[in-house]
């Protein structure tokens, strides 16, 4: 059964009371969006670019119990590690919504989290969200799969803030946020993680 999160704060509780070493949960986050191109000609295409399809990127900013933090993204290259702290690995890097399981990625070790802020940007090739469709699938290995639309975009926004998944008494909850911000800092501010950003290219 696929448990769909609607509204910002719909959140659903995952149970962690189990032994690691025989039956671990693992939480598999995947991103998707439209493959939409952009087919502008002449000197309009010239100056935005021609068939050039969106580019989002799958990310997420993360603190340990340990208060370990850090961030994952295809920026910068940090696709994290699945057998060193933090047990978060990130795939790939979908430059143009082609694959067909988009980007994906891996919590390997839930019960050493005590959040993780996911977040998808566009990279480039769409102005903000209403053309591409960006959906967010959590599958646990438990066989519980949680899902969620990002499809209340703000038109002037090209980060967004998709989930928040918190660790408390032995549980996981995976809250959907879909809040918008001009970029990292922005977000980082509001969720209070501490970063120091710099520009960046891929």
């Amino acid at each position: 059964m696929v448990i769909k999160l609607e509204k910002t704060g719909d959140f659903h509780n995952i149970n962690l009371s189990k032994d690691y070493s025989t039956d671990p949960v693992i939480v598999h986050v995947n991103l998707n969006w439209e493959a939409i191109t952009n087919n502008r000609s002449g000197w309009i295409g010239k100056i935005f670019g021609s068939n050039s399809a969106p580019d989002l990127d799958l990310g997420c900013m993360y603190e340990m119990m340990n208060g370990e933090k850090g961030v994952i993204q295809p920026l910068g290259e940090n696709f994290g590690s699945r057998k060193t702290s933090p047990y978060i690995y990130l795939d790939k890097d979908d430059r143009t919504g082609q694959a067909n399981d988009g980007e994906n990625m891996y919590i390997f070790r839930p019960d050493l989290i005590q959040r993780i802020l996911f977040f998808c940007f566009i990279y480039e090739g769409a102005e903000d969200f209403k053309s591409v469709r960006g959906r967010m699938f959590f599958k646990i290995s438990n066989d519980e799969e949680v899902y969620l639309e990002l499809n209340n975009p703000n038109s002037n926004c090209s980060f967004c803030v998709a989930a928040l998944l918190k660790n408390i008494n032995s549980q996981i909850m995976i809250v959907k946020e879909e809040k918008y911000f001009s970029g990292h800092k922005e977000a980082d501010q509001f969720y209070k993680y501490g970063f120091n950003w710099v520009s960046g290219r891929k």
